[in-house]
């Protein structure tokens, strides 16, 4: 083969590489433009919050996209995260720049737990975009919020069932309770013409209004007038917001 045909092998094979690195184009640029880093975000499920980016393709798009936006108090997003996404036709790859998050059920997914934050904590916010089969996902830096608990002035609710009881057996007063901050401190009572007979206090953390709590005592077979009593139940929140519901036990 002579010389002049293998340069223009090489000149071949090169050009076509350079073909291919040309179809695989430049990955589109991702930039997060609102809320700027280390803003304030009240997490208290009563606030919104609207976030938004840029997207700037080098060229055209042959493909259509798909768009995630996601949140996290995790900044690998390897933990628990709130995720949104959505498909974009390759005409408008850039079809999804905005969002606005509202309500409880986010900041639960992002931080893991059923109820709101009661303390200070990080938040981490990225958009990622799947522009070209078998292309790695181009994906803004991450965006950093200081999420802050909201003045809670709202009591938790509360319900409270009554029963009747014979002397020598167990009551249950059973009640239901349900706060934004999902933990509460009940006080549960035993009263007899106003007086307590006896009570009991436990902190219930993920406090769901689906669930039904109980409080439990023996009932004495002598000793014990017959008649009514009442069961009163206070529930505390972390926030030091309080309620409080009774109702009425008949021993017999």
């Amino acid at each position: 083969m002579s010389l002049a045909r293998r340069f223009l092998l090489v000149l071949i094979v090169a050009l076509a590489t350079a073909s291919a690195a040309s179809a695989d184009g430049t990955a589109p640029t991702v930039t997060l433009l609102a809320p700027a880093n280390g803003t304030s975000v009240t997490l208290d499920g009563k606030h919104t919050t609207t976030f938004s980016w840029q997207i700037t393709f080098a060229q055209p798009q042959t493909e259509s996209t798909t768009i995630t936006f996601m949140v996290s108090a995790d900044p690998t997003f390897q933990g628990p995260h709130y995720t949104e996404s959505r498909s974009c036709a390759n005409t408008t790859p850039a079809c999804f720049t905005t969002t606005t998050l509202q309500g409880t059920s986010w900041i639960n997914a992002a931080t893991g737990s059923n109820g709101l934050p009661s303390r200070a904590l990080t938040l981490y916010w990225k958009v990622s975009v799947a522009w070209q089969s078998g292309q790695p996902f181009a994906s803004s830096a991450n965006g950093l919020l200081s999420g802050v608990p909201g003045l809670d002035k709202t009591p938790p609710r509360i319900a409270v069932k009554g029963t009747t009881v014979r002397r020598g057996s167990r009551a249950r007063v059973t009640f239901q309770l349900a706060d934004d901050s999902g933990v509460v401190t009940a006080k549960a009572r035993l009263l007899y013409h106003g007086k307590t007979l006896l009570s009991s206090t436990k902190t219930f953390t993920d406090v769901d209004w689906a669930n039904v709590y109980v409080f439990w005592f023996d009932v004495p077979r002598t000793g014990v007038p017959t008649g009514k009593y009442s069961a009163c139940v206070r529930a505390t929140d972390m926030h030091g917001n309080s309620a409080q519901r009774c109702a009425v036990v008949r021993i017999r």
